[in-house]
């Protein structure tokens, strides 16, 4: 039977329990058909997993593991309009484990407004439904940051697996860097003959990068 997961940041190896919010609890109960005295793991999204019961409305912690993210993976992705699409984004790369997520402006970029706190809420979901130990850090950026994100992926670039060292990737619109932005990283790779959606390239660079 699977064992659910709930996130919670805030957990500490002293807690003996865990209140669980009325929220959490419902989905726990009513949705998932969780009962009393079955296996629930916590997550705090840093590296470490507790194990209990529910028992209640709080989960009776009985141990814990700690976990060493394999790759520091940070992407920039270019602002898209539709939000279905930045949700796959963010829910396919916290399940790939990547430490950061920034999302900007870029010369191609569309405009779109910003919210942070469901960026981290679709993050959250995908660390309990995948049982994730990791939850990347999400960030709003006025502009790309072209000394940390060095590594852009571009078509006219080498393979990525020539760079594969450089983890700090930035994925582009779908209508290209401009020849400005181009100029300003320190490598460019490639990931196929044809130009991919943003969601596409994210997945697959991440995964070449691993």
């Amino acid at each position: 039977m699977h064992t659910p997961t709930v996130f919670d940041s805030n957990i500490l190896d002293t807690f003996k329990e865990l209140q669980l919010s009325d929220e959490k609890l419902h989905h726990l109960k009513n949705v998932l058909r969780i009962k009393d005295m079955d296996d629930i793991k916590i997550s705090n999204g840093k590296g470490k997993i507790y194990f209990g019961n529910l028992e209640g409305n709080v989960v009776s912690l009985k141990s814990n593991q700690e976990f060493e993210r394999k790759n520091n993976i940070d992407v920039f992705i270019s602002f898209i309009q539709d939000k279905d699409r930045l949700r796959f984004i963010v829910e396919k790369l916290t399940e790939l484990s990547v430490s950061s997520i920034s999302f900007g402006p870029t010369d191609h970029s569309q405009k779109i407004k910003v919210d942070l706190d469901k960026f981290n809420m679709w993050s959250i979901s995908a660390v309990e439904q995948s049982g994730n130990a990791f939850k990347p850090d999400i960030f709003i950026s006025n502009n790309l940051d072209f000394e940390k994100f060095n590594h852009g992926l571009d078509i006219t670039g080498k393979h990525i697996k020539e760079n594969n060292s450089m983890k700090n990737i930035a994925i582009g619109p779908e209508g290209g860097w401009s020849n400005s932005e181009k100029d300003k990283f320190k490598y460019l790779s490639n990931i196929g003959d044809f130009t991919l959606r943003t969601e596409t390239a994210s997945i697959l660079g991440v995964s070449l990068l691993m």
